[in-house]
């Protein structure tokens, strides 16, 4: 048995640091060391609004991202004691887990932990978990080199989306109604604005016409329709014509609805890319971990997890901070 320290929602709004128990490893499994680990913002907000579907009972340890050194193996195990992984959470404790990322050690299977490569920096390659969920969502849209894209939304998983639509060649425009998140994209280099208007007409003013691919990361249902409407039209009598897409990137805790007369005339493909695939994770980490996909300039506070009240309070109250990250060195 493992004594350890959990980031834990204890109630509707409440966050508190625990003492838990891990048991002892099975075969196959690896105990990590945390050193660190990162908060996805509408998720785990969601969860500490209690609004996420089927969610277990209070108390329970959230978050889906941590990095850290493997302390302990059992049995035969593709990764050695003293390698810095990434592990997507504890498989037991004593509480429940919603997904379990944010405690001191974690029980992993050997063969779902990625490994770090040295010199990344813990803090930076705990997000690799909402890279691989965005750029899981750059391949199921499929772009062309000339396809024009467009990101709703500029929180983490959105940044993130159009720093790889522009990795992978794209022309991408974000949009987002926080100015220090569009302030972000344009010190990265990347084509942003404030939403003044209507989503469709700051797609029309940027490119001239709709965009190829629109992806909504707001996870908001009221946008979802605006953002269809800043799709390309596909001109009516063309055999060759195709049409645009909608990548429903966002996370929505229930239903949502969508004008079908809008996107039938637009012949649109709507996609709904479902979290990521063990390569998408492997990549994400690659990616960061050699500078080509850059996360420090989100990172808004990274602090103790002691004070894991107060930076979710932060976070629940300021729509402009991007996101935090949990230190536990």
């Amino acid at each position: 048995m493992k004594q350890a320290k959990a980031i834990a929602v204890t109630g509707i709004g409440k966050v508190e640091f625990v003492p838990v128990e891990l048991p002892d490893l099975e075969p196959g499994e690896v105990l990590i060391r945390t050193e660190a680990s990162a908060v996805s913002r509408g998720t785990e907000l969601r969860c500490l609004a209690g609004k996420q579907p089927e969610s277990l009972p209070f108390p329970f340890i959230p978050g889906y991202s941590l990095v850290g050194i493997v302390e302990e193996v059992c049995g035969d195990s593709p990764v050695a004691v003293g390698t810095r992984v990434f592990s997507t959470g504890t498989k037991r404790a004593s509480i429940n887990l919603e997904w379990g990322s944010h405690l001191s050690y974690a029980i992993s299977n050997a063969t779902e932990v990625v490994p770090v490569p040295d010199g990344c920096p813990p803090k930076l390659a705990s997000f690799a978990k909402m890279a691989a969920i965005a750029l899981r969502g750059t391949h199921v849209a499929e772009p062309r080199p000339s396809d024009c894209v467009v990101v709703v939304g500029l929180g983490p998983i959105g940044s993130l989306s159009q720093r790889l639509f522009h990795k992978a060649g794209n022309n991408v425009f974000g949009l987002d109604q926080e100015s220090i998140r569009v302030d972000i994209a344009r010190k990265a280099g990347l084509a942003a604005d404030v939403v003044a208007g209507t989503i469709d007409q700051a797609v029309q003013a940027h490119f001239g016409h709709g965009a190829d691919i629109v992806v909504d990361v707001t996870g908001v249902p009221s946008v979802l329709p605006f953002s269809l409407r800043a799709t390309k039209d596909v001109p009516w009598g063309t055999n060759d014509a195709r049409g645009s897409k909608l990548v429903i990137q966002g996370s929505y805790p229930d239903q949502f609805s969508l004008p079908y007369q809008e996107a039938f005339r637009k012949e649109l493909h709507i996609l709904m890319p479902r979290d990521n695939t063990p390569t998408d994770l492997a990549d994400a980490v690659k990616f960061i971990a050699d500078g080509t996909l850059k996360v420090e300039d989100f990172i808004s506070w990274y602090g103790p997890p002691s004070n894991a009240a107060e930076a979710y309070n932060l976070l629940r109250s300021d729509r402009s901070i991007m996101t935090i990250a949990f230190d536990w060195s």
